[in-house]
């Protein structure tokens, strides 16, 4: 997956006029899906292209309905140039996250707009794949009831825990979930009559890929995040390119072993770091029961000053720091991003978590700089719709023409704005 928001690149070698065209349009789309609205003016500097060509890609999406354009303010000489901005409700994506306690759902819009939001616990056990599976179908069907007349949407893309080989989305194992061999991608196609298109990434990697492009990681281009849940889940942006690996795993962080022998994890290995610093283990390092309790109890004794739960969560800091540095080690990131539960306690754990890590670190702690998730409990959703938006980005014309076709025969929209409390917007 391509993950470069930085400004774009003409296409000089292009082979065709359709091909110069389609990569105008999308070098244009990109800025204002990632940066927002722009005039005119700051287009053509920010393409390199002339005003007349600005001028006419500007007219062929507002034509797609994808952006739109209205007078810039008058100030100063001459004409004011117009601002061009992307239509939230032109083009959307229906992501979801699914964790063994609920299925987080939420309808994207162009630019990274929020227009809509949901969370349904689980009616059964997350092992219950038929009831996922529905579950999803369900959200996605409500969502995209309430979807403006006209909005294209562009597919479902699902975050998972565990391991997902790409392209084809098949869950190879998902200790938290209990899921092993699950095509969940071509589950959801068939439950919804192949009427989406469906991709279906690991929570880590979906995580990078929205701190990188909208989160605290904007503008860095090496990037660490590390999500803590009842699993611990990672991703690795290198130079500006999500790193995969050869069937799509790479990032699964929970699975180092850091002390051998150490406590049983749910993938059946000892000592993975998963087992020394998830949810549970939280839990129980602050005198908790893991069956009673869970990581919200112990945020909130942390928050109102429990000295054992304090003790506990900086217990654990220890290893979140001892495994950070490791990592930190093996891919040289710039910036570190903390995630899920570990983004909530890392001001708790810092004095520990920090101490650990540059003592395995030394000198090169200065250069891996540490920070909390600027999305928080919306990463997995932000980056699970930027995955859906990848092909709207690269070919504007095409896949905005295709998923029109394909949309005919569903069920008709109501035309239906979304309501002022269900929209959120990711921060830029």
């Amino acid at each position: 997956m391509r993950l470069g928001a930085g400004p774009p690149v003409r296409r000089a070698d292009a082979s065709a006029q359709d091909d110069v065209r389609r990569a105008n349009l999308s070098a244009v789309l990109r800025l204002l899906h990632f940066h927002g609205a722009a005039t005119r003016s700051e287009l053509v500097v920010s393409t390199g292209f002339n005003r007349s060509t600005v001028g006419s890609l500007t007219s062929e999406l507002v034509k797609l309905g994808l952006v739109r354009e209205r007078p810039g303010v008058v100030g100063g000489k001459g004409r004011p140039s117009n601002v061009v901005e992307p239509v939230s409700t032109g083009a959307h994506v229906l992501a979801f996250d699914v964790t063994p306690s609920s299925v987080g759902a939420a309808r994207v819009g162009l630019g990274g707009y929020m227009l809509q939001m949901r969370r349904r616990l689980h009616t059964t056990h997350p092992h219950d794949v038929a009831d996922v599976v529905d579950t999803i179908v369900t959200l996605a069907t409500e969502m995209q009831a309430r979807a403006a007349a006209g909005s294209v949407c562009l597919g479902i893309a699902v975050s998972v825990m565990g391991s997902v080989r790409q392209p084809d989305g098949l869950v190879r194992r998902s200790p938290p979930l209990g899921w092993h061999e699950v095509p969940l991608a071509d589950l959801l196609r068939e439950a919804t009559q192949h009427r989406f298109p469906v991709a279906v990434g690991n929570d880590g990697d979906l995580g990078a890929v929205a701190e990188y492009l909208r989160g605290s990681a904007r503008g860095v281009q090496d990037v660490l995040y590390v999500r803590g849940e009842v699993g611990v889940g990672g991703g690795v942006v290198v130079d500006g390119e999500l790193l995969k690996g050869a069937g799509g795993y790479a990032g699964e962080v929970g699975h180092i072993v850091v002390k051998p022998g150490g406590r049983a994890c749910s993938c059946g290995a000892k000592g993975c770091w998963e087992a020394e610093i998830g949810d549970n283990a939280i839990v129980r390092a602050v005198g908790r029961d893991p069956r009673e309790s869970d990581i919200d109890d112990v945020v909130s004794d942390v928050a109102i000053g429990n000295r054992r739960s304090i003790a506990g969560v900086r217990k654990v800091g220890d290893w979140v720091g001892l495994g950070l540095a490791s990592l930190v080690n093996l891919f040289n990131p710039n910036i570190v991003v903390l995630g899920g539960s570990l983004g909530a306690l890392y001001p708790t754990m810092e004095p520990t978590l920090a101490a650990s890590y540059a003592r395995a670190l030394g000198p090169m702690r200065e250069q891996a700089r540490l920070v909390r998730s600027e999305l928080g409990s919306d990463a997995q959703l932000v980056g699970a719709a930027e995955v859906g938006f990848a092909d709207v980005l690269e070919d504007p014309a095409g896949t905005v023409a295709a998923r029109r076709r394909e949309m005919r025969d569903m069920p008709t929209q109501r035309d239906a704005e979304p309501d002022i409390d269900d929209v959120r917007t990711p921060s830029r």
